[in-house]
């Protein structure tokens, strides 16, 4: 007859099944392409390059409120969008208190990761807010993605999690109509 097992040994096997558990589950997830982290921008439109399939209306909610569909697209997450090169752009226009640095990706280095095709730009807003850009101006110009912003990370119910940001003047006009704050989907046309 075995002997009786201590409850020191019975937590112990408990918790190695639970690690061996947690690592399968954590191989599952990288194998069928689930994120660890969430998507934060969604490009679409004339693009080479895509790395999630097309539009779902229950999945996809909030593009299917604004009336917006595609066959594919490329999703980044915060990290994705911080592996590319940051730029710092410090800026202040005459209706802000204060000047303030942003931190990001280049907007033009985002279309280049996706292949972008179009010459029209529209960076859209939750609010579905959608200013158009035109792609020579955003090659040309200091286009940042802001992911933070005084060197503290964008949140939503602020201007984030991600927010378009170019110097007065970038865009033809000194005020800062364009900058899209709670930026999530770029459509290239």
């Amino acid at each position: 007859m075995p002997e009786p097992q201590c409850a020191e040994g019975v937590t112990a096997i408990r918790k190695l099944q639970i690690f061996v558990l947690f690592i399968l589950a954590s191989l599952a997830a990288v194998t069928i392409g689930v994120r660890a982290e969430p998507v934060i921008l969604t490009v679409t439109g004339e693009i080479g390059k895509t790395n999630r399939g097309p539009f779902d209306a229950f999945h996809d909610i909030l593009f299917d409120s604004l009336g917006i569909e595609f066959t594919g697209a490329y999703a980044f997450t915060r990290a994705d969008l911080l592996a590319l090169p940051q730029a710092k752009l410090t800026v202040r226009y005459d209706n802000w208190p204060a000047e303030v640095s942003v931190t990001g990706p280049l907007l033009k280095d985002v279309l280049a990761t996706v292949e972008a095709r179009g010459d029209t730009i529209l960076v859209r807003a939750l609010d579905g807010y959608a200013p158009e850009f035109q792609r020579s101006d955003v090659e040309a110009g200091e286009y940042v993605l802001a992911l933070e912003a005084d060197g503290a990370p964008l949140a939503l119910g602020g201007r984030g999690p991600v927010w378009l940001v170019f110097p007065p003047g970038e865009d033809g006009a000194e005020s800062d109509d364009g900058l899209t704050w709670a930026a999530f989907h770029i459509e290239v046309q």
